[in-house]
């Protein structure tokens, strides 16, 4: 090889190395940039998130401490309101005579083919709130605890579930806990993050401390001040259980207003009408007041669910509205079973989920008072599961036939015993507005650990 031909192909060598070389560096100092870029956005986000962490708890920091019903607005929120005696057939009437109020129920799915499970809040509440295994014929089955347990039991589910999965908890005013008349609170001292509220002190006893009027104001006034109760400040998602007895302290109010009124209040029509066919008649004093307070209570929570859309939660906000049972006074009379009016069995159930809207929805679903706890915790706690039997909630749903129970022996007093003293069901299915789908039955007779069923059905105006 001549030196001329060598000496061509080293400096060939040498460009390609070279050539290489330069290659590699810019590919290292592109990757470096690559990386110092993602670095500096990674570095940018997280403080972003850190000042927008710091922002969320100063502004939570500076709360009203009034203000007890704290939503996120990008959380999850979830919100139970119990009417204490609210009709499920009063409401299509009250949507059709109030058109204004049914606008601010958009989003909500009214379910009229209800059943509770008795006639009275100590046999209806615990399952409203713990679910299937705490109907009166599920507690009767566990005879070696007390009521008072069992029933504390159904309080505490709810409020344990969401906290233990991370939501902030506060409890209202919870349905005779601890079989107290004013309700006693200490029964949630167990579970970390929870808030518990009693705002109805002397409503719920039957004593005779408050009047009539009395006891609806209380309950009126916390329903219409909500709005300055709430706020949208919290960082985590918050579960909300209100407990409210506007339905129960019937009073004829202002028309068509539905307002507390000083003086004579103004009835308006004896009948309310739904469609040509369906009508309901209010011909006397009582049938009009049970009417106007749950046409009260739809427009005061109307005007709540208005600003809970003003807040920018509603939609990020599930709601479920229900009672703990109904009321008879004859006002359908295709409603009985022998003398028995079936009202008193058919609560209000209403739910608005997540990111819902448009009219009002009717659905004539077979559903009881105990689906609220799954509809509560539906894809928003997995697996969920009853923290004191470890039953999963969705496992004890059982609706091929309902077992409603047969008994008015309403007081805390008379049922300090393991089990409730009668062992009468009402069997029903499908279609509860159908008098053939209905039947009795005894079923599992309980102990004699409880007095003897001695209040009857007309002596239930002054019950839960």
């Amino acid at each position: 090889m001549s030196n001329k031909a060598f000496i061509g192909i080293l400096l060939l060598t040498i460009a390609v190395v070279f050539g290489v070389a330069m290659f590699g560096r810019q590919k290292t100092m592109e990757a470096e940039r690559i990386r110092a870029e993602e670095a500096s956005r990674v570095a940018a986000e997280e403080e972003s998130r850190r000042l927008e962490e710091e922002a969320a708890i100063e502004l939570e920091r500076s709360a009203d401490p009034n203000e007890i019903f704290s939503f996120s607005k990008k959380e999850k929120n979830v919100v139970v309101i119990m009417l204490d005696r609210a009709v499920g057939c009063y409401f299509p009437y009250i949507m059709e005579e109030l058109p204004e109020v049914r606008k601010q129920f958009d989003g909500f799915t009214f379910y009229p083919n209800t059943l509770s499970y008795g006639s009275n809040t100590i046999y209806g509440v615990p399952a409203v709130y713990g679910g299937y295994e705490y109907t009166p014929e599920a507690m009767n089955a566990r005879t070696e605890e007390k009521l008072v347990d069992k029933h504390n039991e159904a309080l505490k589910l709810m409020p344990k579930l969401f906290s233990d999965a991370g939501y902030k908890a506060v409890v209202c005013d919870p349905a005779i806990a601890n079989y107290q008349w004013t309700p006693d609170l200490s029964i949630f001292d167990d579970i970390e993050g929870v808030k518990a509220f009693n705002f109805l002190t002397g409503a719920s006893k039957e004593g005779g401390e408050l009047s009539q009027y009395d006891k609806f104001m209380l309950n009126y006034d916390f329903l219409k001040d909500l709005k300055s109760r709430t706020n949208n400040k919290s960082r985590a998602g918050t579960y909300i259980a209100i407990d409210n007895e506007i339905t129960h302290r019937y009073l004829v109010l202002k028309w068509p207003e539905y307002e507390p009124v000083n003086g004579w209040a103004t009835y308006g029509p004896s009948e309310r009408v739904f469609s040509q066919d369906e009508r309901i008649s209010l011909s006397d004093t009582t049938k009009m007041s049970h009417y106007h307070v749950n046409a009260c209570a739809m427009r005061l929570l109307g005007e709540w669910f208005d600003y809970l859309r003003e807040l920018g939660v509603y939609d990020n906000t599930r709601i479920i509205i229900a009672a703990d049972h109904g009321y008879g006074l004859g006002q359908f009379g295709d409603m009985f079973y022998g003398e028995s009016d079936l009202l008193y069995y058919n609560p209000l159930l209403l739910v608005k989920d997540f990111d819902e809207d448009g009219p009002l929805k009717f659905d004539g679903t077979l559903m009881t008072n105990a689906d609220v706890p799954t509809i509560a915790t539906d894809g928003l706690i997995k697996n969920a599961k009853n923290p004191y039997t470890g039953e999963l909630l969705a496992d004890t749903v059982k609706k091929d036939e309902v077992h409603v129970y047969i008994a008015h022996n309403w007081q805390v007093e008379a049922n300090q015993g393991n089990t409730f003293g009668n062992n009468l069901y009402f069997v029903v299915h499908d279609n509860i507005f159908d008098i053939n789908n209905w039947s009795t039955r005894r079923i599992n007779p309980p102990p004699k650990q409880t007095e003897p069923e001695t209040t009857t059905e007309k002596e239930t105006e002054k019950a839960g």
